[in-house]
């Protein structure tokens, strides 16, 4: 079943939906569950610290499971930022370089980077954000590589900078495919079974709790329920880096564009 749909609402709604799922399975599974428990265990509330030691030992291994798939979609995500960030660097100092150039291989150059930032944002980040593997973009840069290549410096000077520019450019090529690779790149699916099967599964073991005051029951699985839905939904907004409100912006790739044409 495809769940891609919740990126297209706001953070906000799609944390407070996740929240409210599980909250309405701990409360209407503890509703349905009440008369049954007390029939089996009794309404004395004997088997309480059986079941409060049990939901402690599964709570901690879960929430350490829980906590360290976090960490991990964190850094996934801080990394393809990062990844971007270096790439932006490199088409600057790739566009740098071009200036070097004696005309009219200096504007081929310089004109054909413009326009390849100028593709990635108006084009490859809109697609991105759909999970779309943008194309056309390989063209633009066949455009600027068909450019470098076909220069022949005769200076020693303009070979050390054509050397460093051919150098750099295939370090773009590289943060720009890692950057593609990282479009469709997310938790496995049968991670993501373990994480919502583990948490609905630690929303049943309160349910074997007795308390003459049910109030307070239901108040520690809303609660339980809520921290656990937050978890959920930290992991799936970082699932996918470029998907969703809070993703990974282009914004690094607009302010070097504003500054190639100033």
């Amino acid at each position: 079943m495809n769940l891609f749909w919740v990126y297209d609402i706001p953070s906000l709604v799609f944390a407070n939906l996740v929240m409210a799922s599980f909250i309405a399975v701990g409360l209407t599974g503890q509703k349905l569950s009440r008369r049954w428990v007390k029939r089996i265990a009794g309404s004395d509330g004997q088997y309480n610290d059986l079941v409060s030691t049990t939901l402690a030992t599964v709570g901690v291994f879960f929430g350490i499971t829980l906590g360290l798939i976090s960490v991990g979609a964190w850094q996934n995500f801080a990394d393809v930022n990062i990844n971007v960030n270096q790439e932006v660097s490199t088409i600057n100092v790739l566009y740098r370089s071009s200036s070097l150039y004696p005309e009219p291989v200096n504007k081929n150059l310089t004109n054909s980077l413009k326009e390849y930032v100028h593709f990635v944002i108006n084009d490859e980040w809109p697609s991105q954000r759909k999970g779309i593997v943008p194309k056309g973009g390989t063209e633009k840069v066949t455009v600027f590589q068909k450019a470098l290549y076909a220069y022949e410096p005769v200076s020693e000077s303009m070979k050390s900078v054509h050397a460093e520019a051919i150098s750099t450019f295939n370090e773009m090529i590289k943060l720009r495919r890692t950057r593609l690779q990282s479009v469709v790149t997310g938790l496995p699916e049968t991670l993501w079974l373990v994480i919502i099967f583990g948490s609905l599964l630690n929303l049943v073991i309160p349910w074997f709790l007795v308390y003459d005051r049910q109030f307070i029951q239901d108040l520690m699985i809303v609660l339980m329920a809520a921290i656990i839905g937050l978890l959920v939904f930290l992991m799936g907004a970082m699932d996918y880096p470029f998907r969703g409100e809070f993703s990974v912006s282009s914004e690094s790739f607009a302010l070097m564009y504003e500054r190639m044409n100033r």
